[in-house]
């Protein structure tokens, strides 16, 4: 089909305001966050309802045009963007993002899936109720994207995942049905589990318009703390000892190495450490408390003697802006760690019991491919997430670049099934990491998900190329 009249159908569709097709305005919406990908697409779409998302890919399965969902456009990989040169068009939610129902009786909301993650909470925070995701894109991604990739976020240690938030979803499939699962029951066991497979299933098998989302009383107090500790030993015995002792509380462990504290102050994202020696590894804490904050930090420091053992330094802020700094920092780092030019990123999981030894043995094998890299992992040690990224020297050509982070990616991804971990812990699997997928998943998982695929999507039409090439 030409272009021109692709172009005037889809207009008759979703009118002239709701449609880009010049190639200078198309890039921000084809390039990725991590400036990996940079395919061009045919136009952008920016429907504001189900019906006209219908239509659209009711027209683009009667043409055979494949379709690029698009929230947020933060996926780490590859997943929201074009696959293939000049034969995708993108459907961006962002005019899908309505707050449509609070129902405090049933602790559920209603939202279209172009809702802003932050928007929700906010809304959430005003009527005294709390959605517990929480990610540092939380200002851009859209709840649509965050329940494609089951987005984990810094929460997950006490409130799990996406998969673990959702009650209910309005999709359409790839032929231009609607499938709409909005019980607002938790206890709903009438057959298969839709929305548990399209969750994860990063666009592949339908086009998500609306969620109904799981919410929680807002806690009464946050209460966080900020610890050191001289080795990576210290610091897994030290959450050990927290997590037994405030189990029902601890909502967050991030894990954050010294090499933060330099980026971050590097490029301009903190003045200075927050720590008076600077030791190897930090952890921030947040517990949840439904009780008065003073009467709980008198209780914890009556405690403190049962778990300061490993604790080299600790730091308790004493006022909600030295609490909001701490928490910017983490968010801070990941956007400090991009500035730092030739990178390499991971997004895996390993056993907390492992995590020592898949360290030590990961550094000695990656030091060998180069001895100047920097190691930068960080992240969720509550529940084994752990970015384990690297900064690689300057000096490294853009060829050499792109060898060497094939070289990592692939041998990180080894070790870590090795360790009986997961490869793709939150991000998902995207373009980058299909042939990981491909790799460590047996036959037979994948040929059922490309079942699954053909069954929802007839046409591959739906974000071809991603997660597997059907």
């Amino acid at each position: 089909m030409k272009t021109n009249q692709l172009f005037n159908d889809l207009t008759k569709i979703v009118g002239k305001k709701n449609i880009i097709t010049n190639t200078e305005d198309l890039t921000k919406y084809n390039n990725d966050w991590r400036g990996f990908y940079n395919n061009k697409s045919l136009c952008v779409l920016f429907p504001d309802n189900l019906n006209i998302i219908k239509k659209i890919v009711k027209y683009c399965y009667k043409k055979n045009i494949k379709i690029v969902p698009q929230g947020g456009n933060t996926s780490l990989t590859g997943a929201s963007v074009p696959t293939y040169n000049n034969k995708e068009i993108i459907i961006n939610f962002s005019k899908l993002n309505k707050i449509l129902e609070i129902d405090k009786s049933n602790l559920t909301i209603l939202v279209e899936s172009g809702s802003i993650l932050a928007d929700i909470k906010e809304y959430l925070g005003k009527e005294n109720y709390y959605f517990p995701i929480d990610l540092s894109s939380s200002g851009s991604c859209m709840i649509g994207g965050n329940i494609a990739t089951n987005a984990g976020g810094i929460n997950a240690l006490k409130y799990g995942s996406m998969k673990e938030n959702i009650i209910g979803l309005e999709i359409v499939t790839g032929d231009g049905s609607v499938i709409s699962s909005l019980s607002k029951m938790k206890k709903n066991n009438t057959g298969y589990d839709l929305k548990s497979i399209i969750c994860n299933s990063e666009g592949t098998l339908g086009l998500i318009t609306k969620v109904l989302l799981k919410i929680f009383p807002k806690p009464q107090n946050n209460f966080t703390f900020f610890v050191s500790y001289k080795n990576l030993k210290t610091c897994i015995k030290s959450f050990n000892q927290i997590r037994e002792l405030y189990y029902d509380k601890l909502e967050s462990s991030e894990l954050i190495p010294n090499l933060s504290f330099e980026v971050c102050i590097k490029n301009n994202f903190l003045k200075k450490h927050f720590f008076e020696k600077q030791l190897p590894w930090y952890v921030i804490y947040r517990l949840n408390l439904y009780e008065d904050k003073a009467s709980f930090q008198d209780i914890f420091e009556k405690n403190f003697k049962l778990i300061d053992k490993n604790i080299i330094e600790i730091l308790i802020p004493n006022s909600i802006n030295q609490e909001n700094k701490i928490w910017k920092f983490r968010d801070d780092l990941v956007e400090a760690y991009k500035m730092q030019g030739k990178i390499v990123t991971n997004d895996i999981s390993v056993p907390l019991d492992k995590m020592i030894d898949f360290f030590n043995i990961a550094e000695k094998n990656i030091k060998k491919m180069n001895s100047k890299i920097k190691l930068h992992p960080f992240g969720h040690i509550g529940d084994g997430n752990i970015h384990y990224n690297m900064i690689l020297p300057k000096d490294v050509s853009h060829d050499t670049y792109l060898i060497l982070r094939k070289k990592i990616y692939s041998y990180v991804n080894e070790l870590v099934e090795k360790f009986g971990g997961s490869f793709s812990a939150e991000h998902g699997i995207g373009q980058i990491k299909k042939n990981s997928l491909i790799k460590f998943k047996s036959k037979n998982e994948i040929d059922i998900m490309k079942k699954l695929k053909k069954v929802f999507d007839p046409k591959n039409i739906l974000n071809p190329g991603k997660i597997f090439d059907a």
